[in-house]
């Protein structure tokens, strides 16, 4: 009964960003990074304890491979990553697929990821309370400051950045 609330509460997770959710087609991309973008598992002990550390600044991307909106995304990440990176933002992106790592995995071989991606799976969503994907966290220390659901453009987010940064 548990695994069906949770499929049941995956697929209302799917519908909470859009009845028009295609997946888009994947293109070939260049082999050399797609081979160095790698998902690597994460428990939501180690999750909480990224969350919690106090260590610095971190923008938290959730994400699923069969999310077409998070996956336009990503080359606005990639810029902002290449931003940001620098001034101690760090950037973390975090499947929350159903089935296992390799679905996010199939998505890193054809989109280009420049900052690490972690599968911590379903159990993110009720423990993190995530009423859609994608969903962005901006954590200042152990301190969520803001939690923003949904596509934004570069400029909201830069400006979003900005002010976690100051």
């Amino acid at each position: 009964m548990q695994r069906v609330e949770k499929q049941i509460r995956a697929a209302c997770l799917c519908l909470t960003i859009g009845m028009g959710l295609l997946l888009y087609p994947l293109s070939g991309r260049q082999a050399a990074w797609a081979a160095s973008s790698r998902i690597e598992t994460m428990s939501m002990d180690e999750l909480n304890r990224l969350m919690g550390g106090g260590q610095g600044m971190y923008l938290m991307f959730f994400t699923a491979s069969w999310c077409g909106h998070c996956k336009t995304m990503l080359p606005t990440l990639n810029r902002l990553y290449q931003h940001f990176h620098q001034s101690g933002l760090h950037f973390v992106a975090i499947s929350i697929d159903a089935g296992g790592p390799q679905a996010m995995q199939r998505v890193l071989s054809d989109h280009r990821v420049d900052f690490p991606v972690y599968w911590v799976g379903e159990s993110a969503v009720d423990a993190l309370r995530l009423i859609g994907i994608p969903m962005i966290f901006l954590i200042k220390k152990d301190h969520r400051v803001e939690k923003i659901p949904g596509t934004c453009s570069y400029t909201f987010l830069e400006a979003k950045i900005q002010d976690l940064i100051k």
